[in-house]
């Protein structure tokens, strides 16, 4: 039943968008979208299917839209990690690093962890070559990994 009301929550708050004067400004589908999120806990694509169709957008805008801005997620996961895979992160084992953590907590091609605790995405360069390798957790740095002190930290937030 609550799975039923939640549903209908979401259709409601497509309709109320879809209703506006201006439905296609992303103004209006990021507040529908953000709305969308705090009922659901993310957006998921038949959702963003849903809302592009009574929109008049294409999926792939809302897509684009919830990639551009970092409160907004496709996956209902607890923790964000970005590795880094720049040039000096690369020359100090990054690389292996990325291929254990994807093999250990069973990324798939959307990067979400097979429990659904992680999200995992890379980015060409940190900006903290000095202290490589680097990894983003949840918004906060951390240098100079090793196979283990990655462990470490994602096992702390399991």
């Amino acid at each position: 039943m609550e799975v039923l009301a939640m549903k209908e929550e979401i259709r409601e708050i497509i309709d109320y968008y879809s209703k506006q004067r201006n439905p296609q400004e992303q103004e209006n589908i990021v507040a529908m979208l953000r709305e969308i999120q705090e009922a659901e806990g993310c957006i998921t694509m038949k959702v963003q299917e849903e809302a592009a169709e009574a929109l008049g957008v294409k999926p792939s805008v809302l897509s684009c839209i919830i990639k551009r801005y970092p409160s907004l997620k496709e996956a209902d996961y607890a923790h964000e990690m970005v590795l880094c895979t720049g040039k000096s992160c690369q020359c100090k084992n990054s690389m292996e690093i990325l291929d254990m953590v994807r093999k250990e907590f069973g990324i798939s091609k959307d990067g979400i962890s097979a429990d659904g605790s992680f999200h995992l995405t890379t980015r060409n360069c940190l900006k903290q070559c000095r202290t490589s390798p680097n990894m983003l957790l949840d918004g906060e740095l951390y240098a100079n990994l090793t196979k283990e002190k990655v462990i470490s930290l994602l096992e702390k937030r399991r």
